[in-house]
């Protein structure tokens, strides 16, 4: 074992982590002095070493970089004496040769089932026994050194013969006895002389005594020094061997305590002082026996029992105690024993019948050989304190009885009471309210407001209490108003120990107040921001909501003219808006687009309603206000004009074509016209598609799955006429996307290569095959499709799109074919943004075009 209780703290090095924190759980459950810290390392086990102070290692063999013997011998080059156990399971002579050689101190080799953790644990504590044992007696040898060479006192050499006499002694001598160390060598002085008389007998018979059992002697004794002065010596000696007549020779040291003596006396008295401190003072003080006998008590014991000392002596605990609380008693007894200290409220019983109420505290003691010896503990008279307790009851009893609703709070502001009344008013049973924040029945900025007020009346010794108007929330959602009397509360020493309120109930009194607060709440919940201007255009009232649309706070417009979210040629167009009104009783609002001016100089399109604000005296007083922002209304009206455009113009082209050539074919009779008038058909139904397509893309996507780049790719690639042209697929991944929404973009990217992305320098003849067929001295084209680390790519090894033209590729209606709709790559970056992607285009490796989507998803 470790002796003493010590922790034994182990640094267990292993690479296994599953078997390294089984073998930290067992060692501590096996040996409860043993904790574990566990590394995976030989080179995390040595930056532990550095940061703290182990007991013990215990470190595996086979480990990657270092393994256990290269650690075993770092850790002797700066730990030479830390005990270090090799635990392994590759276990041969070698390896055990080595470890010894390096300096192992246990070698133990890893077994089946969980004896070998016992085993292990026997071997820490072993080892780091050994360890401290070795310590602990380097440490008294150099602290007896020390006391040799610095204390009063002498070393010497002397016949085992009645006086004792000196055949060497130092130098300490003469400090100690007043005669010089020649003196006391040649015989002019015996030490035996020196000793008392009364002391010579016993110290004799002890001497002879240790030297007949072969052990060292250990003696204090009376001298008297050369000046006269009676001095107390100690001295240690033993038989170091015999002269030539058989004589022992001793060798030993010899000092002065009589401080120690001294300082005996004096806690003697220290202890006879307490004594009587303990006889003095109020309290019960008391030492129970294992057995509940009295084995100690004070003075206050008897004078409150009125049992005598030698009644006393005779007695157990149970004795003193009532009858009704013995079962209590005996718990609690048992209770200290266990863990070492007990409280009990009981009565005791004293000697002409009387009960007195007691509180007993106890803790366990020990001997001075560290053995149980009993309970000692106080008991202190708390008869006044259960006669406050009643008291209380009897408050608690008029508090529930008063019809206005009580609560208290305790320090930190949650609910510690309430009465009836106050859970009738709240419409909660009494449990449900107890240990509840007060803001879960009343407004934040209420609470706040009692804070403040009770954080007054302590710092204002004049006031008891203070009123303030609040609300409580019920449990059916009611709001009542009323007036809360507040007052803070102290405990015996003057400190800080909750508040307690009562209320009354003034709802009908504030219902004017309270709708004015709701109208005021409703315009802040409203999305839209809100403002009152007075009959100047100074802001009067702003609501939350104008902070976000104009970036400025709604106490740093409050008192601002209109013009600083505004210019002033809107200005003028609302003030004549609000003159048609003034002049026209029956228009109630009016409504004006305009633009706001946010913090930062951006302007943003809005629509105002404005209504005139009520005036008592007829005359103008101001204006109401709601903003709406218009952006994204302008933005769909911006891009619906540009889709008629191009619907218009777009499709009116081929349109009359085939209104042309069906006319020439009618008037000629030549069939030929009619081919041509087929082809701008299909021309319109390839536009009315796209036109489609893009018309339902919007700003959302539908359900999103991890979808396979790879194989979606190949799926758009068999939908597309791509004639002679080629796909490659580099790299596998998934994104997270609307399925067939990403395949458009795919069928958009692949059209746009086949069809645009001719290898060819040269015009092509006019015959020449589109979807991917080149002319003679064209190649056919390559779609690669694959993967970076921020997202995917698609490119091709066409011809490519100018860098001059590579921003305007994305928008409705480019293409720089005469076939081509102009809104493939629209589509791809309408799909793009809806997922929240973003999408470039750049140049391939191969020179032609490569589009690059930056995705946000998990691939």
């Amino acid at each position: 074992m470790s002796g003493h209780g010590e922790e034994i703290s182990v640094l267990h090095v292993d690479d296994d982590p599953d078997l390294g924190d089984l073998v930290a759980v067992h060692l501590e459950q096996t040996q409860g002095d043993i904790s574990v810290c566990t590394e995976r390392s030989a080179a995390d086990g040595l930056e532990r070493l550095s940061e703290r102070t182990f007991d013990c290692v215990v470190s595996d063999h086979d480990m990657p970089g270092m393994d256990g013997l290269e650690f075993l011998k770092v850790v002797r080059e700066e730990y030479e004496e830390l005990p270090f156990i090799l635990f392994t399971g590759k276990g041969n002579e070698e390896i055990a040769s080595d470890a010894i050689s390096a300096g192992v101190t246990e070698y133990l080799q890893k077994g089946v089932g969980t004896d070998q953790y016992t085993v292990l644990a026997n071997r820490i504590e072993r080892a780091v026994g050994e360890r401290r044992a070795k310590a602990a007696l380097e440490e008294s040898e150099r602290m007896l050194s020390t006391l040799i060479s610095n204390l009063p006192g002498m070393v010497y050499r002397a016949r085992n013969e009645p006086d004792w006499p000196m055949e060497f002694v130092s130098d300490g001598a003469t400090e100690l006895v007043g005669y010089s160390s020649g003196a006391l060598e040649s015989g002019d002085v015996s030490w035996g002389t020196l000793i008392k008389d009364s002391e010579t007998e016993r110290l004799w018979e002890t001497v002879q005594t240790c030297i007949a059992a072969d052990e060292p002697f250990e003696v204090s004794y009376q001298i008297e020094t050369a000046d006269g002065e009676t001095r107390w010596m100690w001295e240690r000696g033993r038989v170091v061997g015999t002269d030539d007549d058989g004589v022992e020779i001793l060798e030993g040291f010899i000092t002065d305590v009589t401080a120690r003596e001294e300082r005996e006396r004096e806690l003697a008295n220290q202890r006879a002082f307490t004594e009587k401190l303990i006889d003095s003072v109020d309290d019960m003080f008391y030492v129970v026996g294992p057995d509940g006998s009295l084995v100690r008590w004070n003075d206050t014991v008897s004078s409150v029992t009125g049992y005598t000392n030698e009644k006393l002596a005779s007695m157990a605990i149970g004795e003193l105690i009532v009858d009704s609380d013995h079962e209590k008693l005996w718990r609690t007894f048992e209770e200290t024993l266990e863990t070492g200290y007990g409280t009990i409220e009981a009565g005791v019983e004293t000697a002409d019948g009387r009960t007195l109420q007691y509180e007993f505290k106890g803790s366990l003691i020990e001997d001075e050989r560290g053995d149980l010896f009993g309970i000692a503990g106080i008991g202190r008279d708390i008869t006044e304190r259960k006669r406050r307790e009643r008291e209380l009851r009897e408050y608690r009893t008029l508090v529930e009885n008063v019809g206005d609703p009580m609560y208290v709070l305790d320090t930190d502001g949650t609910v510690e009471m309430v009465n009836e009344a106050m859970a009738a008013h709240l419409g909660y049973d009494r449990s449900e309210i107890i240990g509840s924040e007060p803001s879960r029945f009343m407004p934040e900025t209420d609470v706040e407001r009692a804070t403040a007020l009770i954080c007054d009346l302590l710092d204002d010794d004049e006031r008891m209490w203070a009123a303030y108007e609040m609300r409580t929330i019920s449990a059916d959602g009611t709001v009542r108003i009323n007036e809360d009397r507040i007052a803070p509360l102290f405990d015996e020493d003057g400190n800080f120990d909750g508040s307690v309120g009562v209320m009354r109930e003034t709802t009908e009194r504030k219902q004017r107040e309270r709708e004015l607060e709701r109208y005021e709440t409703i315009i802040e919940a409203v999305g839209d921001p809100v403002y009152t201007l007075d009959d100047e255009g100074v802001f009067t009232y702003v609501n939350e909501a104008v902070e976000r649309l104009t970036g400025f706070e709604p106490d740093a417009l409050i008192g601002e003219h209109i013009s600083t979210i505004m210019a002033g040629e809107d200005i003028n167009r609302g003030s004549d808006l609000i003159r048609t009104m003034l002049s026209d009783p029956t228009r109630q609002n009016v409504t004006f687009e305009t633009d706001i001016v946010d913090q930062n100089g951006e302007h943003t399109p809005i629509e105002i309603h404005i209504a005139l604000l009520p005036a008592a005296d007829g005359e103008f007083n101001g204006t109401a206000g709601v903003i709406r922002d218009i952006s994204d209304r302008k933005e769909r009206e911006r891009q619906l004009a540009e889709f008629a455009s191009v619907v218009s113009h777009d499709l009116r082209n081929p349109l009359n074509v085939v209104k042309g050539r069906i006319s020439v074919a009618r008037s000629s009779g030549d069939v030929s016209h009619l081919e041509a008038a087929e082809s701008a058909a299909e021309r319109m139904d390839e536009l009315i598609n796209d036109l489609l397509t893009l018309a339902r893309q919007g700003d959302t996507v539908g359900e999103t799955t991890m979808v396979d780049l790879a194989a979606l790719a190949g799926q758009a690639w068999a939908d597309v006429e791509t004639g002679e042209a080629a796909l490659e697929k580099h790299g596998t991944a998934t994104v997270e996307a609307d399925a067939a929404r990403l395949r458009a973009v795919f069928e958009n990217l692949f059209r746009n290569s086949v069809e645009h992305g001719s290898a060819s320098d040269q015009e092509q003849p006019d015959d020449a095959e589109e979807h991917g067929r080149c002319a003679d001295n064209a190649a056919p084209i390559t779609v690669s499709v694959g993967t970076m680390d921020t997202g995917f790519y698609v490119a091709d090894d066409g011809a490519g799109i100018p860098p001059e033209e590579r921003d305007d590729v994305f928008e409705r209606g480019y293409t720089t074919s005469d076939t081509g709709t102009g809104f493939g790559l629209a589509i791809v970056g309408e799909v793009a943004q809806a997922h929240g992607w973003s999408v470039s285009v750049t140049e391939s490796d191969g020179g032609g075009a490569r589009f690059e989507f930056t995705t946000s998803s998990e691939r």
